[in-house]
């Protein structure tokens, strides 16, 4: 079965005074069975704002998701790359007091399966 390695990283980096780009990686060991795989592999990801010790409370809000993507693995460890951007005003950015996280699922391209899914650590955005 596939597996993560380590925690995903993520690399935020403020491009204009209005948006930042991100880049999330993550590295994924597979089987040499897995490599065979015909319907290969799915992932995907959501950018999160972390509420955690918020005064208020509340769950996290999503602040994107990227849909799955298809793929098949070429080699039995790999490192994937999401990269995007977003405009500060789609991130509701409370004078840099925000603070995300990224959420990467993958799985098996077969339907009904769970993915497996890991957390980067909470980064703050200041604009």
């Amino acid at each position: 079965m596939a597996n993560f390695v380590g925690i995903p990283d993520m690399n935020i980096t403020l491009i204009t005074p209005r948006t930042f780009a991100f880049r999330i990686s993550y590295t994924i060991r597979y089987t040499p069975l897995e490599l065979t795989f015909a319907q290969g592999f799915l992932e995907s990801l959501a950018l999160q704002e972390s509420d955690d010790g918020e005064v208020f409370g509340g769950t996290d809000d999503t602040y994107g998701i990227v849909q799955p993507v298809a793929f098949r693995p070429a080699s039995l460890r790999e490192t994937r790359t999401f990269s995007f951007t977003r405009d500060i005003d789609s991130l509701g950015t409370e004078s840099g007091a925000e603070e995300v996280y990224a959420v990467v699922a993958h799985r098996r391209n077969i339907p009904g399966l769970l993915f497996d899914t890991r957390r980067t650590l909470i980064f703050p955005l200041a604009a």
